[in-house]
């Protein structure tokens, strides 16, 4: 499971599929079984999911450390870090404050971390199993919170959201090359990701920010349909 041997992750090969239908499996589950769940089985739920995404969170950091000592990479700055700690608390208060900041950020950054896999270990590597899981999950745990707990994502929410992002994003470029990081995925893009910006050369960075504004926009159209269905 920690073997040097699973290096060599292949994009959208059979592992990589697997994890997808696995995460849409998931959902599917949460759909269709979302009016049998119980308020004290929704409890036990909730919390057993946000213990499990801190602990193999935290199994990762030690993995790391032993294999390579620390690096500034494994400061939770990132998008998807801040995402999973938040998804998390979100879960265990049963949170629709936290809701409203956080799903823009974990719904983008798990969807681009789902598609464009930044992995480096492929199936049966314990990072395989932490990346996918903790981005499958914190991706689930924010639809099980829309669909199952009903909570609700204003387009003011939304912009909220958005433009703390692009705060924070100007706090963490420069801090990035202080620290020699590449949290946001602010310095470089996966290698995968990478040809959609290639024509912008120089001003990539500039591209790739308005890219996940689009995003965030993309994501809230079925949250608004959704919800209006919803009532």
């Amino acid at each position: 499971m920690f073997s040097e041997r699973y290096i060599g992750f292949d994009w959208f090969g059979f592992h990589h599929l697997m994890a997808l239908v696995m995460v849409i499996f998931l959902w599917i589950l949460i759909i269709v079984f979302k009016s049998k769940i119980t308020p004290k089985f929704d409890l036990y739920l909730r919390r057993g999911i946000a213990i499990s995404l801190v602990w193999m969170e935290w199994m990762f950091y030690g993995w790391h450390l032993i294999r390579d000592g620390f690096q500034t990479s494994l400061l939770p700055f990132g998008v998807c870090a801040l995402s999973m700690y938040f998804t998390a608390i979100a879960l265990w208060f049963n949170s629709e404050k936290i809701f409203k900041f956080i799903f823009p950020w974990a719904i983008a950054g798990a969807l681009i971390s789902l598609f464009f896999a930044n992995l480096e270990y492929t199936f049966p590597h314990f990072r395989y199993f932490h990346y996918f899981y903790n981005h499958g999950i914190f991706f689930l745990g924010m639809l099980y919170l829309l669909v199952v707990k009903q909570f609700r994502l204003t387009y003011k929410d939304l912009l909220k959201s958005s433009l703390i992002l692009l705060i924070y994003a100007g706090i963490m470029y420069p801090i990035n090359f202080l620290i020699d990081a590449n949290h946001l995925f602010l310095r470089e893009v996966p290698a995968e990701a990478a040809p959609l910006y290639s024509f912008l050369g120089h001003v990539w960075v500039i591209g790739f920010v308005i890219s996940i504004a689009l995003l965030f926009q993309i994501i809230y159209l079925p949250v608004m349909l959704y919800q209006r269905k919803r009532g």
